[in-house]
């Protein structure tokens, strides 16, 4: 959760940043084009102030709450990450991508949403490493855990807190989610993608042990890094920021 610190700054983690805890500037409203808002309403007041990445120089937008005058203190601000889970360099891009589309629903509140997308990532995972021949996804999981690929412990997990979790969103009656239990999914969906690619060429031993065939034994399925293209340009008022490219 953001807060303020000594210096008046906002301490949040930051979406451009990967989820990094940074420090946000305030901006006066006389150094933006936009200035500032100010609400009021039953002696209540709320001033939209944006604000500025130290670290990156991203904007964001935070909003102070006041009471008959008097500062009650950071009510909002938007948009702020919640703590990015870091993956093995070797996790394939589009799973990776799959992954962080679902902490991205995890901090939008989109419970149920990231909950399908964290069951995704384990589909994939095991469809990528040649148990798609297998059956459905619980017996994929049960043979991942019969060659030795993932512990008898996270085979439970994977198919409590990610299959049955995942299943309730896509075959289900709709229901409410906490971020709680989508909280778990996420740990866990990590833990299994470490569990493959934290050590590749073992796995990839274990597994050709085992009569598996990974994507990296099929001809053109593994896939390329792609340029992730020229740095943002973010302009502000006073001055001009380069961000770097996003780190993976």
């Amino acid at each position: 959760m953001a807060t303020v610190n000594e210096q008046g700054n906002i301490v949040a983690r930051c979406r451009y940043c990967e989820g990094a805890k940074t420090g946000f500037e305030v901006l006066d409203p006389g150094q933006t084009n936009w200035g500032g808002v100010v609400y009021k309403k039953y002696g209540d007041q709320h001033d939209f102030r944006l604000a500025r990445c130290l670290n990156c120089g991203a904007g964001a937008l935070a909003v102070f709450a006041y009471r008959r005058g008097d500062k009650r203190g950071l009510a909002d601000f938007y948009p702020e990450s919640k703590e990015r889970l870091p993956l093995p360099e070797d996790v394939p891009k589009g799973i990776k991508r799959e992954f962080i589309e679902g902490e991205r629903c995890l901090e939008a509140n989109c419970y149920r949403a990231a909950a399908a997308m964290f069951r995704s990532v384990l589909d994939k995972t095991l469809r990528a490493n040649g148990y798609k021949n297998v059956g459905n996804l619980k017996r994929q999981i049960d043979a991942a855990a019969d060659d030795g690929v993932i512990t008898a412990a996270r085979q439970k997990r994977a198919h409590e807190e990610l299959r049955v979790l995942g299943n309730d969103v896509l075959h289900d009656e709709w229901s409410p989610m906490t971020a709680d239990d989508v909280e778990l999914a996420h740990r866990y969906a990590q833990r299994i993608l470490e569990d493959f690619y934290d050590d590749r060429e073992s796995i990839l031993a274990v597994l050709r042990a085992n009569a598996r065939t990974p994507d990296e034994d099929r001809p053109g399925t593994v896939e390329r890094d792609e340029d992730e293209g020229e740095p943002a340009q973010i302009v502000s008022s006073s001055s001009t920021f380069k961000a770097p490219p996003p780190s993976r």
